[in-house]
């Protein structure tokens, strides 16, 4: 169990040595304190840069060690605060997607759960449950004012294990949908933040369009948005929600290949709105829809068109 209140240049060279990517944060808020931290989700730091990083922080104990998530790990933050709910979603995780020794424990009963990405885990929202892999940061070490203590690793920490480690179990996304989807049968969610970021009750009144359309007004961007509702996209509504992105999208004349790519990476579940539904739903909401076949493989899709082939590009 870690105790001592540790600070980023206290730790952060044998984070790096372990696989992690270590970044400053102010103790005092959490926020990141180094400009271009999320560059870390793509690629580690030289040890020579973070060497210097770690002198330049001061006074060392102004600063928490944060830690950016690269897609080979999975964190999964249960900011869930009554007793009782917390206990189950802790007990579910243990059963379904394995005891972790990476748990991380800040102002209980929250918790964060470190693991291997297995297969296909990517980052989401799905409050109280936020997921990171590959994008998104969590803190470490450090001093939580809140708890009055510091940050604790109950069981280990990554100063103990390193981020390849096989005790650290692999998840998969399969596995991830199930724990999330037992979990809000007893856990409600918390779909609607307010406009101060903090979560509010679930508003039954609101359609997944009128959502959409506040979080790109809260967002600034209507891509980002989306992303958000498709990564929110659970059994029973998939449907309603891939005709409301497709339809926004046709009005706001969003290219129909980054509609595609957006529902390629951030859509939750083909189970309940097919590649097929898709292409109908983009064909019906286009003012002059055209014949079309689609097929997608691993990320690549043909649109046959009179005869032309396109192909279209990877990446997000």
């Amino acid at each position: 169990m870690t105790c001592a209140l540790i600070s980023f240049a206290a730790v952060a060279m044998q984070l790096a040595e372990r696989g992690y990517r270590p970044f400053p944060g102010l103790q005092e808020t959490k926020r990141p304190a180094m400009k271009g931290w999320n560059g870390l989700n793509a690629a580690a730091w030289d040890l020579a840069d973070l060497a210097a990083a770690t002198t330049e922080y001061l006074p060392p104990d102004d600063y928490c060690c944060c830690l950016a998530i690269q897609p080979e790990l999975v964190a999964i933050d249960l900011d869930i605060t009554e007793p009782s709910e917390a206990d189950h979603a802790d007990r579910l995780a243990d059963a379904i997607l394995g005891k972790t020794p990476l748990t991380r424990i800040g102002f209980a009963p929250k918790q964060i759960r470190i693991y291997r990405n297995g297969s296909d885990v990517r980052s989401r929202k799905l409050h109280p449950v936020e997921v990171f892999a590959g994008t998104g940061q969590v803190v470490g070490f450090g001093w939580h004012a809140r708890a009055n203590r510091p940050y604790l690793w109950p069981l280990a920490s990554p100063l103990e294990l390193s981020a390849d480690s096989e005790q650290i179990p692999a998840i998969s996304r399969t596995q991830l949908d199930r724990f999330t989807g037992d979990l809000f049968k007893v856990v409600p969610r918390r779909l609607m933040p307010n406009l101060q970021g903090n979560p509010t009750g679930f508003n039954v009144s609101q359609t997944v369009g009128e959502r959409l359309r506040m979080l790109t007004t809260l967002c600034g961007s209507w891509k980002h948005a989306a992303a958000i509702i498709l990564g929110e996209a659970t059994e029973g509504c998939r449907n309603e929600t891939g005709w409301a992105v497709v339809a926004s999208a046709a009005g706001r004349g969003i290219p129909e290949d980054v509609v595609w790519q957006l529902f390629r990476h951030h859509f939750v579940g083909w189970g309940g709105f097919s590649e097929s539904d898709l292409t109908l739903a983009i064909a019906r909401t286009r003012r002059s829809p055209q014949p079309m076949t689609m097929t997608m493989t691993f990320g690549v899709y043909s649109s046959l068109r009179g005869g032309n082939v396109g192909r279209r590009q990877s990446g997000r």
